[in-house]
């Protein structure tokens, strides 16, 4: 069996066999194998060097599929320029899903896309709504390169990556008094399901790009890394006073 396609007919007992890629590391294939041998999946798995995809047989000629490989290595090389990285050795690997029943069957989150960055892997339903990985990837690779970091900005960049920074959305809930309070979602206990998704992940997506454009990569980094507390300290400017310049930068443009 070649070592770049393995195909699991029914539930293959030792996965696919390691390619021997110069630079690339599987992690943990122990946590990939609970995957592949989930009772009441069928995968064929298919290996590159940066990437290992697998999927159910009959999403072979989905297009949605098709175009989120197609656009991974563009992906995960955007995030590297996003994060100032040079290189990412882990493989990552995704597990693509007819449906979000079944990713909720596989790993009990109902969802479109999900990354388990300590293990490498990432779970997506590819769709015309979610054409791409950036999003998840995000997760991926800056949590493996800047550590674990509170939900707040670790969605927001990841919004921000996958989607841009939401300018003129951002200027229309100001407008219109939908623009939350900072203070409700610049926390560590922030909840994503406490408010509408719709405004709250755009919202983070434009404040957290407002701090890179304003405070550069470091200042991002160092949040990142130090929470929400350390504000004050990394940029100077409480969270107020940060959130009254955003506001005010969001009404002059």
């Amino acid at each position: 069996m070649r070592p770049e396609l393995c195909v699991a007919a029914i539930l293959i007992a030792a996965g696919c066999p390691a390619a021997a890629h110069p630079g690339s590391t599987d992690g943990d294939r122990a946590a990939i194998e609970q995957y592949l041998k989930h009772p009441g999946f069928t995968w064929r798995c298919q290996r590159s060097r940066h990437f290992e995809f697998c999927y159910d047989p009959k999403l072979e000629t989905d297009p949605n599929l098709r175009a989120v490989r197609k656009g991974a290595e563009e992906a995960r090389a955007h995030i590297l320029r996003l994060a100032a990285a040079s290189r990412y050795q882990p493989r990552i690997h995704v597990f693509f899903l007819e449906s979000r029943a079944r990713m909720k069957e596989l790993i009990g989150y109902d969802g479109e896309g999900r990354a388990r960055p300590t293990h490498h892997v990432i779970f997506f339903v590819p769709t015309p709504v979610r054409p791409d990985l950036t999003h998840e990837l995000c997760h991926e690779i800056v949590s493996n390169l800047w550590g674990a970091a509170e939900p707040w900005i670790e969605e927001g960049l990841a919004t921000y990556a996958a989607q841009g920074g939401f300018h003129h959305e951002s200027q229309e809930w100001l407008a219109s008094g939908r623009l939350l309070p900072l203070e409700k979602l610049v926390n560590p206990g922030w909840d994503p399901t406490q408010y509408s998704p719709d405004i709250t992940y755009g919202e983070l997506a434009d404040f957290v790009e407002y701090l890179k454009n304003t405070y550069g990569l470091d200042g991002i980094r160092s949040i990142w890394r130090s929470g929400s507390q350390a504000i004050p300290a990394v940029l100077g400017k409480s969270l107020a006073e940060l959130e009254a310049d955003w506001r005010a930068a969001l009404r002059s443009q």
